[in-house]
């Protein structure tokens, strides 16, 4: 998707939003960002059944979230809070059995969508997970790789990684929130390091290539 056609979606899902329109918001949100959102997801759970579970956790968030959305940022920063706090909550759950697929009972009538988006993004998100780079990635902690996909694979601005991985999503400064851009900026630049050193240890990357 191109800036120009992002923007445009945003435009679509705001103002079907401020038309009461939540269906249609929150349909129009999965169809253009739940691919991209799921494909987030299993790079960062890297379990394709767990993935499914916080998905549907995340779909139910959105929709019951959705009304009381104020656009403070984008749908779609909005969108990777609520999968961040998903994938933490599912983490927290031991007691829940893995590869039990949740249904969408608290996702009324965006449930059907939802599993539309799941489908298509499982049958095709295999290339990624192959690449040894990738492999490498998935040694480092959780925050960090979160910060490489957002930044590198999403590549959402530092303002938006902040919103993003900011607590529990609370109202915050400008002033605030600029702090913990630089904060996680650092925080990016330390996680290159470390996965360039594992690429180079494992022979992924050699010296020549570097810089």
């Amino acid at each position: 998707m191109t800036p120009d056609e992002r923007q445009a979606l945003e435009q679509r899902i705001h103002a079907a939003h401020d038309s009461g329109h939540r269906q249609d918001a929150a349909t129009l949100l999965l169809e253009g960002y739940g691919r991209e959102i799921l494909g987030f997801l299993i790079a960062r759970v890297r379990d394709r059944e767990a993935a499914h579970e916080i998905f549907s956790r995340f779909s139910e968030d959105l929709w019951s979230g959705l009304p009381g959305f104020r656009w403070q940022c984008s749908a779609r920063v909005w969108s990777y809070t609520l999968a961040r706090h998903a994938a933490s909550h599912y983490g927290r759950e031991a007691q829940r059995r893995r590869g039990r697929q949740v249904p969408l009972s608290h996702a009324g009538p965006i449930s059907q969508v939802a599993d539309r988006v799941r489908t298509a993004t499982l049958q095709s998100a295999g290339t990624e997970a192959r690449n040894r780079i990738v492999r490498l990635r998935e040694r480092l902690p959780a925050d960090d790789q979160t910060l490489l996909i957002l930044r590198i694979n999403r590549q959402l601005t530092w303002t938006e990684i902040a919103q993003v991985m900011f607590h529990e999503g609370e109202t915050v400064s400008p002033e605030v929130l600029e702090r913990e851009a630089i904060r996680l900026r650092k925080r990016y630049q330390s996680a290159k390091d470390k996965l360039r050193k594992l690429a180079l240890a494992e022979g992924v990357l050699k010296a020549t290539d570097e810089g």
